[in-house]
């Protein structure tokens, strides 16, 4: 079954929320086996609304709409579909008395306005979905071998409904669909060109699991995507390419799926019964952020110190003030000490460092904004590592601390057998 999603709302169009809908509807629906093909967002617009869903009943099987389901006039997805459909909507008094119940239950005495009983209107002959965590119901309408959903905008409220009405009618009127099973591998040693090249004979190859490549920021992702009519089927298709990558890959920073640089780090670190300890100037403790959103980190990670102006690198990491005075605080020696001083006071087997120009100002010719130098300090000497990144202030530092995490992933992988 071909799928459109059709999200609604001006303020997806100007920027103001992220539409996190999609990305979730897509990979539940896929996961069932049905193709999403297109992805449609349309503002608050009656005019461009119906154009919208119209084009897209013409050209899938299903179409979901998320948004425009509430009680003001703005609300409109529901009219505007039940028009394309040509169906009447009709009040339905026992959804206006659910409606009151929630809105008691939820906000007291709260006395419910005129507008209201929009949300209790209904297309004709349409399934109406309860709404167990807002006001707003969700509709399923059949006609003419084409079915319409509309669910509600607020994410909350649309998983809700996806997962308890949605997902439990879709399988009782249209059952699985098959099986669409990805497989994420983030790769950080390599460029995308590097990679095509080390696995060109399995892209031109590939039918069922299909490879894709895409550059990310920091790392290449390669999707491995099969289908199949069970997960298990899907599985069984994933493991002998994923295996023969990993063989392809040995000795290579990987991550899969929702795994982040971080988890590598820990599991690596844990593999080896070793500890790590960081000493951050412009990433702020980032570093030491992203190593603690991994579950487990106490086992290993010792602490970071933040050393953001030149008296605490002195003081704390015992960073030289001669070096401090003739090479600057953003320089690859004090990278280096820092690194050196975050090992010692923590008791660490490795420690990695930070230190540079976050912006927007602070730069020059010479040392650019952007400029980061990372330490790497452990049982096989120092070493230091010299990038510029792109972005603005928080970019800069996002992008320099999940590299300082990566540095340490390097400096393990190239120097431990």
């Amino acid at each position: 079954m071909l799928v459109e999603l059709v999200t609604t709302g001006s303020e997806l169009l100007l920027g103001e929320i992220t539409n996190e809908n999609s990305r979730y509807l897509s990979k539940e629906l896929n996961a069932l086996g049905y193709s999403v093909i297109y992805h449609t967002t349309v503002g608050d617009n009656p005019q461009r609304m119906e154009q919208a869903l119209r084009t897209a009943l013409g050209r899938v099987d299903m179409v979901i709409t998320t948004g425009g389901l509430g009680p003001t006039q703005g609300d409109m997805t529901k009219i505007i579909g039940a028009r394309i459909m040509g169906l009447p909507l009709e009040y339905h008094p026992e959804i206006m008395d659910s409606i009151t119940e929630w809105v008691a239950a939820h906000h007291g005495s709260r006395v419910l306005t005129e507008n209201q009983k929009r949300q209790a209107m209904i297309p004709r002959g349409a399934v109406s979905f309860a709404n167990g965590a807002g006001t707003a119901p969700g509709v399923a309408i059949q006609k003419n071998g084409k079915i319409l959903v509309h669910l509600p905008g607020p994410p909350s409220e649309m998983r809700w409904m996806y997962k308890n009405r949605l997902k439990p009618w879709l399988m009782q009127h249209f059952k699985s669909q098959g099986y669409i099973q990805s497989l994420y591998i983030k790769i950080y040693d390599m460029g995308e060109a590097f990679i095509e090249e080390k696995l060109m004979d399995l892209v031109k190859g590939q039918s069922n699991p299909t490879m894709a490549m895409y550059a990310r920021p920091g790392y290449v992702e390669v999707r491995l995507t099969a289908q199949a009519a069970t997960m298990e089927a899907g599985q069984a298709l994933l493991t002998p390419i994923c295996k023969e990558l990993q063989r392809r890959l040995q000795r290579t920073a990987v991550s899969y799926n929702n795994e982040t640089i971080a988890d590598v780090l820990g599991r690596e670190i844990t593999m080896r019964h070793m500890t790590v300890s960081a000493a951050e100037s412009c990433t702020g403790g980032l570093v030491g952020s992203f190593i603690t959103d991994v579950a487990g980190a106490s086992d290993y990670f010792r602490g970071s110190a933040g050393t953001y102006c030149n008296e605490m690198k002195h003081k704390i990491l015992q960073v030289s003030q001669e070096t401090l005075d003739t090479y600057t605080e953003v320089s690859s020696q004090t990278a280096a000490e820092m690194a050196q001083g975050s090992r010692r006071l923590y008791g660490a087997d490795i420690a990695v460092s930070t230190t540079g120009i976050a912006g927007p100002g602070g730069g020059t010719e010479e040392k650019p904004v952007g400029l980061v130098y990372t330490g790497v300090a452990g049982p096989w000497g120092t070493v230091t590592h010299k990038d510029v990144y792109p972005g603005d202030r928080m970019e800069v530092k996002r992008r320099a601390a999940v590299r300082a995490i990566y540095y340490i992933v390097q400096y393990i992988l190239e120097n431990s057998k």
